[in-house]
C-alpha cells in the first residue's frame, strides 16, 4: 500500500482559504489510495468527481488571488492547472475503458500516484512561488 499524504507546515502558503483547499485535496489523494488498495474500485468515480469539483472551485479562486496580488508567473501556474485537468480526465477515461478488474486496479493506482505526485509537486513548488505575494492580501 502506498503512503498517505499528511499535511505539514511546509505545505502552507499562509492564506487560510488556500491552505484549507489544499488540506481538502489531501483528503481526495488519500481516498484514492484507500479505494485503490481496498479494491473499492466503484468508488474511484467519486474520487474523479471530487477532482473535477476541486478544479472547478479551487483553481479559479487561486488564480483570482494571484491576479489580486499581481503574481507575475500566473500563465505558467494556469498551465499547470490545465495539465492537471487533462491528466485526471485521461485517467478517468482509461478507468472507464478498462474491461478487467486488473486494468481498473492498475488505473486506480496510477490515479492515486498521479494525485499524490501532482499535489506534492504543485503545492511544494508552484504554490510556494506565489506565497511571498500573498502578504499583499494582508496589507489591504
Amino acid at each position: 500500500m502506498q503512503k498517505r499524504v499528511k499535511w505539514s507546515k511546509n505545505m502552507e502558503v499562509g492564506y487560510e482559504p488556500l491552505d484549507k483547499a489544499h488540506k481538502d485535496f489531501i483528503k481526495i489523494v488519500n481516498e484514492a489510495y484507500v479505494y485503490s488498495a481496498s479494491k473499492e474500485l466503484s468508488s474511484m468515480d467519486n474520487v474523479f468527481e471530487k477532482c473535477y469539483d476541486y478544479a472547478r472551485n479551487h483553481f479559479p479562486e487561486e488564480e483570482n488571488i494571484m491576479k489580486q496580488v499581481g503574481f507575475p508567473d500566473m500563465p505558467a501556474h494556469e498551465k499547470s492547472h490545465h495539465a492537471f485537468i487533462k491528466n485526471i480526465s485521461g485517467l478517468r477515461v482509461n478507468f472507464h475503458k478498462a474491461t478487467t478488474k486488473f486494468e481498473k486496479e492498475k488505473v486506480s493506482t496510477e490515479a492515486a500516484d498521479f494525485l499524490q505526485a501532482w499535489f506534492l509537486g504543485h503545492t511544494l513548488s508552484r504554490d510556494k512561488i506565489y506565497k511571498p505575494y500573498l502578504v499583499r492580501l494582508k496589507n489591504k
